[in-house]
């Protein structure tokens, strides 16, 4: 990873079914993947793509008013979390709620997080890039 950083390469990470001693086999998300990497090698910043302009107040795929969180606070995070507040559907990694509880430690470190919508184009880019895009940013205080 160093070295394709070195390199100037931006890693594009994502999960997959691994090995595992003690359970044979488990889902390695690549939530887990870009916390565990960006709080060790001491990150600028981490952009999680999904299929949603961010974090929203409701499942934006639901029948309920669902708002854009623009701007989020640790302390914020922390209290949607406790209410399950703008928690998308579960799937195997544990939907947003695991991602979100994936990336708290990278955020303690006041590692930049944002979380955009990867089927736009260039979203993923501009934000890499620092350019301002629609989604959520995610801030220690």
């Amino acid at each position: 990873m160093k070295r394709l950083l070195n390199m100037r390469l931006v890693p594009l990470l994502y999960g997959d079914a691994v090995l595992d001693s003690d359970l044979g086999f488990t889902i390695l998300s690549g939530d887990q993947l870009v916390a565990s990497i960006a709080t060790e090698l001491n990150a600028e910043q981490v952009v999680i793509g999904i299929d949603e302009d961010g974090l929203f107040t409701a499942d934006p795929k639901g029948k309920a008013p669902a708002n854009l969180i623009r701007v989020c606070t640790l302390k914020q995070l922390r209290q949607m979390q406790k209410c399950g507040q703008g928690m998308l559907v579960n799937d195997v990694t544990g939907g947003m709620q695991g991602k979100l509880t994936e990336l708290v430690p990278v955020i303690e470190k006041g590692i930049t997080t944002q979380i955009v919508n990867a089927s736009k184009p260039k979203r993923v880019y501009m934000a890499l890039r620092g350019e301002k895009v629609i989604g959520t940013y995610i801030k220690e205080n």
